[in-house]
């Protein structure tokens, strides 16, 4: 579950990228296939959106997840893709304070230990 920080950091950059691309929340809602009140809930820190809806929205303003749910001020273009520091921002923990080797090697585990549930489900179900 995301943080109450971290919900209030995504309403703030949902609301900033609806008025900057002079659209309506019920617009976005329609675009992402949610109701008004979701997207109301959501740019008011109420509630956190799925990945798939913080994809769909990163996708339609065609930005990174990270500028979705990071301060703007902690949106780096690194070569990192968006995927560890949307992970962490979700679950509410934040790695930004931690030195860049230390984020990488905590970034590479999570990644790797990810990357090991998939084969092994895989394996399970065959679906390789």
């Amino acid at each position: 579950m995301a943080s109450s920080e971290g919900k209030a950091t995504m309403g703030r950059n949902i609301k900033r990228y609806i008025k900057q691309n002079e659209i309506t929340a019920a617009h976005l809602a329609e675009i992402i296939g949610v109701s008004t009140a979701t997207i109301s809930d959501w740019s008011n820190g109420k509630t956190y959106p799925r990945i798939d809806k913080i994809e769909a929205m990163a996708e339609y303003f065609k930005i990174a997840k990270s500028d979705l749910v990071e301060e703007p001020s902690q949106v780096s273009k690194t070569m990192m893709t968006d995927e560890p520091v949307l992970m962490a921002a979700h679950w509410g923990i934040d790695i930004s304070g931690l030195p860049d080797e230390e984020r990488a090697r905590v970034i590479d585990r999570a990644k790797s230990y990810i990357e090991g549930l998939i084969a092994n489900y895989e394996d399970r179900n065959g679906n390789r």
